[in-house]
């Protein structure tokens, strides 16, 4: 909210001078056209010339119109930047989708050579991991992309979240041993189906599942609770870690951001995954959201709607 009345830091986040910014020159019209207001009253109570009157109600008005100019100016040029940034990050994103599947496929096929040394084969695994993470980086940026222009198409079906988490905890159980954690499932009697994009929802929650096992202290276990609502299902996922600060508590959701304990621990990571997975909850009828205290107990929640014959 406090953000939200700085002129200046909205002006430093679009990256504009102060005299050319939209929030400071509407700020700078409310003022002038208050102003106008009262003089012309004063000028009306003590001269009864309407000539006056007139030229002053013409002087303010070539004025507000000047500044009009500027500040629609304004808006064409973040409009602009904002367009050229989006064609920019398709275009690359589309450019290098193609090279990195094909080392993909490549990787994989040197990989099931049996007469590959172990050396070369750890060596290759390893580009391999890299080069799925480029691919899950520009796989990212162009649902951002889609979701920014609202174009993020979702085929929504109904299907069981019971299933589905827990074959994203199977396929997570390697990276989770690996970190010394545990996880364990708490699933309520006669979870109904849902109705969202079962691919899109599996994503978003492959990241907050990934999430806290990046950021679970060792030796710690992390809990996955699936329970029923009135018209929804609703998954809880918590850990134990860093706690997360009332200052990046307003920032989590947005695109880019990475906390200062992501940070610190020089963990991985795009600052895309949160953003997504609230605009694909919420596109999906769901809302999503996050309980931290100060102990480093944090729960990411989200909710589903139920599938429609269910509910009928």
């Amino acid at each position: 909210m406090l953000h939200e009345l700085n002129i200046k830091a909205q002006c430093g986040d679009l990256k504009m001078p102060l005299w050319e910014c939209p929030h400071f020159l509407f700020m700078v019209m409310g003022f002038i056209i208050i102003i106008a207001i009262l003089g012309i009253n004063i000028t009306a109570r003590f001269y009864t010339d309407p000539e006056i009157a007139a030229l002053i109600v013409i002087a303010v008005t070539g004025f507000l119109l000047i500044i009009s100019h500027i500040i629609i100016g304004a808006f064409e040029r973040v409009a602009e930047a904002s367009r050229a940034r989006s064609e920019f990050i398709s275009i690359i994103s589309h450019q290098l989708r193609n090279p990195l599947s094909s080392i993909r496929w490549q990787l994989e096929i040197l990989l099931r050579d049996p007469a590959l040394d172990q050396r070369m084969r750890s060596y290759l695994e390893g580009v391999n991991e890299y080069n799925n993470r480029m691919a899950k980086l520009v796989n990212d940026l162009l649902t951002v992309n889609r979701i920014e222009n609202n174009r993020l198409v979702l085929t929504s079906t109904q299907f069981s979240l019971v299933d589905l988490i827990k074959k994203i905890i199977k396929d997570n159980t390697f990276f989770a041993d690996a970190s010394h954690i545990a996880i364990q499932l708490e699933e309520k009697k006669n979870i109904p189906l849902v109705y969202a994009d079962e691919n899109h929802i599996q994503w978003a929650i492959e990241n907050l599942l990934g999430n806290a096992i990046r950021y679970s202290n060792p030796r710690t276990v992390i809990t996955v609770a699936i329970s029923k609502q009135a018209e929804h299902a609703r998954v809880d996922i918590t850990n134990r870690g860093a706690p997360i600060s009332s200052i990046d508590a307003a920032h989590i959701f947005k695109k880019f951001f990475r906390s200062k304990s992501a940070q610190r621990a020089r963990s991985d990571g795009s600052g895309l995954g949160l953003f997504i997975a609230k605009s694909v909850v919420e596109a999906s009828g769901g809302s999503i959201g996050f309980i931290s205290d100060h102990s480093g107990l944090t729960t990411f929640w989200f909710t589903l709607p139920r599938a429609k014959k269910q509910m009928q």
